[in-house]
């Protein structure tokens, strides 16, 4: 665990612990040595959360403890990343099968949560979130934003969930297990509880495995990654899925009047023929970019947009290139004047009300703080941006028809199981047991979440992207939101967090792995320049916690892997190839 991950745990354990001890009776609780480690007795912590009505409210360690002569009895702590987690999502909705045929009596249950569905800091509506999700009515569900329990992650280098097995009567930590097969988890609950009452363990249950190698919990998370149907409505472009909006956008988005300079399109860093992607390590239009291009076969599925979520929307997305000096290097009285003059007839088709603006008077270019902007009247500025953000909507509208097609491993999770050769097989293998399905999972293989993996920076003189940290504060500058004054229900997305720089600092958006075989650069920035250099990064953490190309510290909770797995990888993730459609 990196240092400031593990000085957050230490001051945060200590704190509750105290805060704890002063509100409790005296001698209620086990004394120590207290220690977040197995064979030591967990501090009694309080935390915010659910509690096991669905109400909000305070979670005491304390109030799992049972009475020193009664019978043995188990807590089981599970301690999950939150609704981002893959691997945590599969045991929470089968959470059933931990408690199955135990009463209370013999098996009390606890999920600790440590983010939200970004992997900001857990707040306790996200512990009831978690709880209403997955239905967990019965079981408390804590928020622990301080990472309290984060001793039981050092040295781990395997996911989440962990699964703390604790004696309710003396509140020791009998052991700590790192997303474990659902039996071995059943069988060393079973064996506890057997160690406790001073009997023989039984034997071991016998695991299943499914195609003769996978875990059922790994099997299930990869058959969800089938390519996705049609993408999630968007409320907030009214014309998302209006034909004459998308073809207006196509128009739109192969147009190299769009730019000053006539020589940079959408398409020109969306290439159909370089898989919607540019082949490039750092964009390159009007300018040197930071950042690597995305391919955009599937963009429309996802939650937030660009690298560090400073778009929530696929139309918002497709108005920054348009302005960005380095991008497209144009404005949005440009955009208006361009669409006049080459595509009126389809703009009247897509946006019949109001009509297209009279700007024969409009300056050439202009956007928000340009002296040739500010000089207009307040209508045309207000008639300037409408169109502007209309020609982002008819682009969202286009790019949600961009489809690709099934690949090998597709048809090897439909039956086909001669679609993957034995090194694709095992490759596969690793990527389920060496704990990608934490983050990768789903039909795109991303949560959409944000993570600091510290990989190496894009910027040209070499220093540190924030990602997340400048996202969202980018986010909320921007009036392009889907709760700001131009969308079509305003209402539809709640704000994001900002509320704890030091976690969202360096958090870059997961990459979905659905076309990762089809680039030639990998890594936001680019800097890996072959899938066995990606493979080596994060098998070994990304660069030095020092190295000042890369900000924040790496997630504990994210694996570590030895070059065994680094190179068995490799095989695997070519098959994840991502042809695309675009119409």
């Amino acid at each position: 665990m990196s240092a400031r991950f593990a000085s957050l745990a230490r001051v945060a354990l200590t704190a509750l612990a105290v805060a704890a001890a002063a509100c409790r009776p005296a001698s209620a609780y086990p004394e120590g040595p207290y220690g977040v480690v197995r064979g030591g007795v967990l501090p009694d912590l309080a935390f915010e959360g659910a509690l096991p009505s669905g109400a909000r409210g305070a979670v005491h360690l304390h109030d799992y403890l049972a009475p020193p002569g009664g019978p043995a009895s188990l807590l089981v702590v599970e301690v999950s990343g939150g609704l981002w987690c893959g691997t945590c999502r599969w045991y929470a909705s089968h959470e059933g099968e931990i408690t199955a045929g135990r009463g209370p009596d013999r098996l009390e249950r606890l999920s600790v949560i440590l983010g939200d569905r970004d992997n900001a800091p857990a707040r306790p509506e996200d512990a009831q979130a978690w709880q209403q999700a997955f239905a967990l009515r019965g079981t408390a569900v804590a928020a622990d934003p301080g990472v309290s329990l984060g001793a039981l992650l050092e040295g781990r280098g395997a996911p989440l969930p962990l699964f703390v097995l604790v004696d309710r009567r003396s509140m020791r930590v009998a052991e700590v297990l790192s997303n474990p097969a659902p039996e071995h988890l059943t069988g060393r609950i079973e064996a506890a509880l057997a160690t406790l009452d001073g009997e023989p363990a039984p034997p071991p249950p016998e695991e299943v495995l499914v195609a003769g190698a996978f875990r059922r919990n790994e099997w299930d998370l990869l058959t969800e990654t089938t390519l996705p149907a049609a993408p999630p409505p968007d409320p907030t472009n009214a014309v998302a899925d209006a034909p004459a909006a998308r073809a207006l956008g196509r128009a739109l988005f192969f147009d190299l009047g769009l730019s000053p300079s006539q020589g940079v399109a959408c398409a020109s860093c969306h290439d159909p023929a370089k898989g919607l992607s540019d082949g490039r390590a750092v964009a390159r239009g009007a300018g040197i970019g930071d950042r690597r291009t995305p391919a955009i076969g599937l963009a429309a599925h996802a939650r937030w947009q660009f690298w560090d979520g400073r778009a929530d929307t696929l139309w918002a997305q497709a108005l920054g290139p348009l302005e960005d000096a380095r991008e497209m290097g144009g404005s949005r009285v440009l955009v208006a004047q361009r669409i006049a003059s080459a595509h009126s007839a389809g703009y009247a088709r897509a946006f019949p009300d109001p009509p297209l603006p009279e700007t024969s008077g409009w300056p050439a270019q202009g956007k928000p703080g340009e002296p040739a902007f500010e000089a207009m009247s307040a209508g045309d500025r207000d008639a300037a941006t409408q169109v502007f953000v209309n020609a982002g909507k008819a682009i969202a509208a286009y790019e949600r028809t961009f489809t690709v097609k099934p690949n090998r491993l597709d048809a090897y999770l439909r039956g086909d199981r001669d679609a993957l050769d034995p090194l694709e097989r095992y490759g596969l293998l690793q990527f389920a047991r060496a704990g990608c399905l934490q983050c990768h999972w789903g039909p795109r293989l991303t949560d959409d979440a944000f993570h600091d993996t510290r990989t190496a920076t894009g910027r040209r003189d070499g220093t540190a992207d924030r990602g997340r940290l400048a996202g969202v504060a980018a986010w909320r500058a921007s009036p392009f939101r889907a709760d700001g004054p131009w969308s079509d229900d305003p209402d539809a997305r709640p704000a994001p967090r900002n509320d704890a720089p030091d976690a969202l600092l360096g958090q870059l958006r997961t990459p979905p792995l659905r076309g990762v075989a089809d680039l030639s650069h990998w890594g936001h920035g680019g800097a890996e320049g072959s899938l066995a250099a990606v493979t080596e990064a994060y098998g070994k953490g990304g660069v030095p916690a020092g190295d000042p190309s890369s900000a924040g510290p790496r997630e504990p909770w994210l694996p570590l892997f030895g070059e065994t797995v680094q190179w068995a990888l490799v095989p695997f993730l070519k098959t994840l190839t991502a042809e695309p459609s675009a119409p």
